[in-house]
């Protein structure tokens, strides 16, 4: 039986370790409630390493012994970087006859249409490791031409020569009768044509044959890595003498146990970006703020997710460098904007900012890495919104070498030094004020209804610009945002998601789902190895001759469903056809287990309005100001500081506009809100 994620005696500690391109940020739940945070540089070559460090250390930190782990999560971006620089495993794909290059056709999306300087990415199977069997399926399910299983022996010993690590049986229209792939998979693997035989099927089995086969290249070549490093940090956990089972974060916002995070490695793709998101939920519940934009500045990159009703958006249809991964994940919106963002001139002589990133190794200048490329983090420098240290004093920046490249920049462009640091954070800001739009404005949300959840070591630093530009009504910065994801990890559900094809419409009504609903909770009872938990049901619905499909709750009437659907496609597209025909064509289960948000520490009372620790000038719309600075962590709750003001922490440093007021609520959360006139 799986175990309970959220059993608890009084020493209970839970930990949660989320790896980042620069950072591995570690939040610890102390049993009463509080939290504690630390930071150790992630290992790139072995991730696992700063994970044991960071969990160590903090444990250390905090008088806490190994035994008292009750909980332990963890967000690895162990398949996002495989993916990404393409160095996974030998992939092979074995297909119907007329369907080898399925991969390397695609589909007729082009995100650059006039653009013939852009390529879409290479297959991850490249075309010498594909071989072609004899088999039809119909769409349908009916058996056009039996499997050649002479054939497929024939091809294993030419498999067998390529040396894959793990291969993909992909037959055309598998998702709706799958007996071909099962049968040659279990041959392959009885031929040792590789140490992997997957069927396509078993990964996703949806529609669409490019997107099905593309999600199980992507698992297939991720899945040796990724099961390597699940192995290896669950040994070492053990040896830690940590008595608590590792859960990893997918990218549905809920978690996995690492047997079937090494199976279905594909489902970790956006791990750690989803921990964020899943807290900021939490957090939106919590504060009952109803649109709120989910705001995650790194270093190389912002992601960004609508949460409706303390609810992210999901999709079925994501993508990794340009490739499609149809599975469950929250709907992310990620852009090459970040505190490593490189600002250069283009041909034109324009100041541009990013996407291109100084990254984690040189990085900015003010890291004194050896960085020679001005950044975003450096224009904030030059600004006066950083001073000269990060993470409570243990990381020094270089001031004097940030203003005098900024001098020279601006010099070649005409300006001043500080209005070249100032136009830096005014493109950054439209390129990311672009994005949030990309995920209100674009999906029928008006961006001044929301509230931006402001989190990522830079998160903070620009919210207050971002929500004067769009008018939003608040920014919501919560009390560890530098270590969101992983702070956003610690209350995640246990979630398995499960799918299957169907047709339904008006002529054959809703009578085969309950039946294929309960196929779907004996899989869910299968895989999870329990039947302890609760189901969400849901189905993928459109009108008839669309190419796209709308989720939403699955209802036992017919009518009462095309009513969802008509409702749902009007708030989604703004408008709905009452003379169009429906149809389901999948049905999908959502198995969770414990999924009960863990109450937010309180601190009784007020204080002492707060009085700042320090001032500095700062460069605020073209003029210097003298501006507070203040220690986040001896806010009073319920204080109100009146803008301009610094507030530094740890794990970020927060700016607040001169037209703002800051007000620290009673659990700790600031709240940026325009000051009335």
């Amino acid at each position: 039986m799986t175990p309970d994620p959220h059993t608890e005696s009084g020493s209970d500690l839970h930990i949660a370790a989320d790896t980042g391109g620069t950072f591995t940020d570690i939040g610890i739940r102390l049993p009463g409630g509080g939290l504690a945070v630390w930071k150790v540089a992630s290992t790139p070559d072995a991730p696992d390493d700063a994970v044991i460090e960071g969990v160590t250390e903090a444990l250390r930190r905090q008088d806490g012994d190994p035994a008292d782990v009750t909980r332990l999560v963890h967000g690895t971006t162990v398949a996002t970087n495989t993916v990404l620089t393409r160095d996974g495993a030998r992939v092979g794909l074995v297909t119907t006859r007329g369907f080898r290059d399925v991969l390397a056709i695609a589909h007729q999306a082009r995100p650059s249409l006039y653009d013939n300087t852009v390529h879409r990415a290479q297959p991850l199977i490249g075309d010498d490791a594909i071989v072609e069997v004899d088999e039809r399926v119909g769409s349908g399910g009916d058996v056009i031409a039996a499997l050649d299983e002479g054939q497929l022996k024939q091809v294993a010993e030419e498999l067998r020569a390529l040396g894959l690590d793990s291969l993909v049986v992909s037959f055309i229209n598998a998702y709706s009768n799958d007996e071909h792939e099962r049968r040659a998979v279990e041959i392959l693997r009885r031929e040792n044509v590789a140490p992997i035989v997957v069927a396509a099927t078993s990964i996703s089995a949806e529609m669409r044959e490019y997107d099905r086969t593309s999600t199980a290249a992507i698992n297939a070549y991720v899945q040796p890595k990724v099961a390597g490093y699940m192995g290896r940090l669950e040994e070492r956990i053990e040896q830690m003498q940590i008595p608590s089972q590792l859960w990893i974060m997918q990218s549905n916002g809920g978690l996995l146990n690492p047997v079937t995070a090494s199976e279905h490695s594909a489902r970790t793709v956006l791990s750690g970006l989803a921990g964020g998101v899943a807290g900021a939920s939490r957090w939106a519940r919590h504060l009952e703020l109803d649109n709120v934009v989910s705001f995650d500045i790194g270093g190389t990159s912002t992601d960004i997710a609508l949460i409706r009703g303390g609810e992210p958006d999901e999709t079925t249809t994501g993508e990794i460098d340009s490739m499609p991964l149809r599975l469950p994940s929250i709907d992310l919106h990620t852009i090459g904007a970040g505190g490593g963002s490189i600002a250069w001139r283009d041909s034109g002589g324009s100041l541009r900012v990013g996407p291109h990133s100084a990254g984690a190794d040189p990085g900015p200048i003010a890291y004194r890495r050896g960085g020679t490329e001005l950044t975003v983090t450096d224009a904030h420098v030059a600004l006066g919104r950083l001073g000269t240290e990060l993470l409570g004093g243990e990381f020094t920046l270089d001031v004097e070498t940030v203003n005098r490249q900024i001098a020279s920049r601006g010099e070649e462009m005409g300006l001043d030094p500080q209005e070249t640091a100032e136009g830096i954070i005014k493109v950054i800001t439209a390129t990311m004020a672009r994005g949030i739009r990309k995920v209100s404005v674009e999906r029928g949300i008006d961006v001044r209804s929301c509230h931006l959840m402001a989190f990522g070591g830079a998160g903070p630093l620009h919210g207050a610009d971002l929500a004067h530009e769009l008018g939003m009504r608040s920014v919501v910065i919560p009390p560890h945002p530098g270590i969101a994801s992983a702070v956003g990890m610690l209350d995640a559900p246990v979630r398995h998601d499960f799918a299957a094809p169907v047709h339904a419409d008006a002529g054959t009504g809703l009578g085969d789902l309950p039946a294929e609903y309960r196929r779907l909770e004996q899989r869910a009872e299968e895989e999870m190895g329990t039947a302890d938990f609760e189901g969400e049901y849901l189905v993928d619905a459109r009108y008839v001759g669309q190419s796209y499909e709308l989720t939403i709750p699955f209802l036992d009437d017919f009518d009462a469903q095309l009513e969802s659907f008509h409702a749902a496609h009007e708030r989604r597209y703004g408008f709905r056809d009452e003379d169009a025909a429906m149809e389901i064509i999948v049905v999908r289960l959502i198995a969770v287990i414990g999924h009960d948000d863990a109450p937010q520490e309180l601190h009784e009372g007020s204080g002492p309005e707060p009085e700042p620790t320090g001032r500095r000038d700062v460069y605020v719309d073209g003029r210097w100001l003298d501006v507070p600075l203040y220690d986040r962590a001896a806010l009073p709750p319920n204080s109100t500081i009146a803008g301009p003001a610094i507030l530094n922490q740890f794990d970020t440093t927060t700016y607040v506009r001169p037209d703002q007021d800051c007000r620290c609520d009673a659990h700790g959360f600031l709240h940026l809100t325009p000051r009335k006139k």
